[in-house]
């Protein structure tokens, strides 16, 4: 059975990702760990009275915490409607980000779920920051949830791949999501026309692929577009898959400059729910 870990700040949005993890849990019959990770500003006095208020401000800063989860769980469970069984309840101190990436290690998580808003002011700027830095630093896969997401089973899951490392084992790893969803995998490969002399290259890539993948409900395309960006957006409008799948990949230098801006971007105005993967 596959874990899930799903970092809460009790919000809103982070109510509405629950709901999509929740969905996920059932579709992949996997556990759940709700987790709250909390911190505390500290006050500018002497160095003893420094200490004694810190340590009381955690002991109750955690108090809090472990209410504010319990409630949380709670209404979880109510829309949800997954066993209490399936789900553990953790409250961590700490910074979001790093007890997020330490926790998905030690726990040997298959799936960290993170509720994110569009970028329209500093805090949101923040919350996009906090899921970016996850899914680059985490080995586990993320899914990235907008506040405006639909909370039904994905039917298609969009891959945008850049063609320069193993684009067998990333479409191997969409296939384990998408199976137990039923849903189908378009692999999209966009260039721009400032790359010489590639359009034999991707076209042969993109045939290959069909063939080692022709009995799977997988289809790879190769477009050439002015802006990759822009074009992976015109695609999405376009076709308006469910999932934005997206590989992170620890290799390349090119690979890594392809991660920055692609994945960045789509973070930070996030419209449809994205699968991030180490590749």
């Amino acid at each position: 059975m596959k874990t899930i870990l799903f970092p809460t700040d009790f919000s809103d949005n982070a109510v509405h990702a629950s709901q999509y993890a929740g969905m996920l849990a059932r579709r992949f019959d996997a556990k759940v760990i709700l987790l709250h990770v909390y911190t505390i500003t500290v006050p500018v006095v002497s160095e003893f009275q420094l200490t004694y208020d810190t340590e009381n401000s955690i002991l109750q800063r955690r108090k809090e915490a472990e209410v504010s989860l319990q409630f949380f769980t709670e209404r979880f469970i109510e829309n949800t409607n997954l066993p209490p069984e399936q789900i553990t309840q953790m409250v961590e101190y700490g910074l979001v980000s790093d007890v997020i990436i330490t926790t998905a290690k030690a726990m040997n998580i298959s799936l960290i779920v993170m509720g994110t808003s569009g970028a329209t002011n500093m805090l949101e700027r923040w919350l996009g920051t906090n899921a970016e830095s996850v899914m680059q630093s985490a080995k586990s896969a993320v899914w990235i949830i907008p506040e405006t997401a639909p909370l039904n089973a994905p039917l298609t899951i969009m891959y945008a791949a850049d063609f320069k490392e193993d684009e067998v084992e990333a479409t191997n790893k969409i296939l384990e999501f998408a199976k137990p969803l039923g849903a189908s995998c378009t692999v999209i490969h966009i260039h721009d026309y400032f790359e010489l002399n590639i359009d034999i290259s991707v076209k042969e890539k993109v045939e290959a692929l069909n063939q080692i993948f022709e009995n799977e409900d997988v289809t790879f395309k190769g477009l050439k577009r002015k802006e990759i960006l822009k074009g992976l957006e015109t695609y999405i409008n376009t076709h308006k898959p469910d999932v934005l799948a997206l590989a992170v990949h620890e290799k390349s230098f090119f690979s890594k400059m392809f991660d920055s801006s692609i994945t960045q971007h789509f973070v930070l105005e996030a419209k449809i729910p994205m699968l991030f993967f180490k590749n």
